[in-house]
């Protein structure tokens, strides 16, 4: 068995055999962390609970290389797939309440969790399940502007297989969605015709329906949010980023190709509406602090979480969505919370004389 330096702590870092992309991400992070630690990366199939072992992937700083071997069990878990609530258990029986990001939820998940909430109900959008043909066509009769997601959080990653469906004359449908990290649109005379393209083109997938919410516009391009929260190395929530976005286009945000500018622009770019937007960061910041903290309250133990946002023309605050695996941001921007999650697991396990920890 390999052993990692008795000197320092044991960060494990589960992540899934499908998903090639979050494994990449753990190197990214690992490679810009500066604390004092050592790190393997395993799969939940590679546990062995009777001998206390893990079968998983050594990070050797000194030649940034990965090195295969069976280990002890690690002193923190950061948990970045799904793993059955029966695993997680075990682990904690193990090491103690160390177990983080233990609820990769869904995106109805999420949303049936945050309306229990009765402050944040009125920044939802009505949410529903697609359950079948009758009840989307119900609900866009309704609202005649919906936005339909793949329930799966991976699934809608950068607006793919996202789609703004429009009402025309209680007949014509019209979609929006992204294809190639462009805007595309496309016209249907009836709903029948659009619902089996829509059908064939998710495959069975399932998905959300959303109301849809006019946010603030720039010229003619779309507007959102992006709000990124990560508990730090004392083991305290708070903002590793904060932007305010402008898409390339006038129906939903594609983040690749979309501007990211800080929140304090808002005041540059609507100086007629400068005297609203003064509390608008901390007003973000307290609806962030209040969503992190419903996930504590109905017992789920996470390190970091992305939300996505919208502002309406009357200041009012929308949120879209909550992601359980957000990625840092790419570019200038200095996003935090590439790095804040090993700083948050460095914590955990420096509470080595604590059997479980309560937060």
């Amino acid at each position: 068995m390999n052993n990692t330096s008795v000197n320092k702590p044991v960060i494990g870092i589960c992540v899934s055999k499908k998903k090639r992309l979050m494994s990449e991400l753990v190197e990214r992070r690992i490679k810009r962390f500066h604390g004092n630690a050592s790190f393997i990366k395993f799969h939940v199939e590679d546990l062995d609970f009777k001998n206390f072992q893990v079968k998983g992937e050594c990070f050797e700083k000194k030649t940034r290389n990965w090195i295969e071997g069976i280990f002890s069990f690690p002193d923190v878990v950061y948990v970045q797939c799904h793993i059955e609530k029966e695993i997680l258990e075990q682990i904690e029986q193990i090491i103690g309440r160390k177990v983080f990001n233990n609820f990769i939820f869904d995106k109805w998940q999420a949303s049936d969790l945050l309306t229990k909430d009765d402050f944040l109900q009125r920044s939802l959008p009505d949410t529903q399940q697609l359950k079948n043909e009758t009840n989307l066509q119900q609900f866009l009769n309704n609202y005649q502007d919906i936005i339909l997601k793949p329930i799966d959080v991976t699934k809608g990653h950068s607006s793919r297989g996202i789609f703004r469906v429009k009402l025309q004359n209680n007949e014509k449908i019209v979609v929006f969605f992204a294809k190639r990290q462009e805007m595309k649109v496309k016209d249907f005379l009836s709903f029948d015709d659009f619902f089996e393209w829509f059908s064939v083109k998710t495959s069975g997938k399932d998905y959300i329906i959303q109301q849809s919410i006019q946010t603030m516009t720039w010229g003619e391009n779309t507007t959102d949010i992006r709000l990124n929260m990560n508990k730090n190395g004392q083991g305290k929530w708070e903002v590793s980023v904060l932007l305010f976005r402008v898409a390339t286009n006038g129906s939903h945000m594609i983040p690749k190709v979309a501007t990211a500018l800080t929140i304090n622009n808002l005041i540059k770019m609507y100086p007629e509406d400068s005297k609203k937007w003064q509390d608008i960061e901390k007003d973000i910041t307290t609806l962030g602090h209040i969503i992190c903290q419903d996930f504590e309250y109905h017992g789920y133990h996470m390190g970091n979480l992305g939300i996505d946002l919208g502002l309406d023309d009357n200041g009012h605050l929308w949120i879209f969505e909550v992601n359980p695996l957000p990625f840092p941001l790419d570019g200038t921007v200095n996003d935090e919370s590439l790095t804040k999650p090993l700083e948050y697991a460095l914590y955990l396990a420096s509470n080595k004389n604590k059997k479980r920890l309560f937060f």
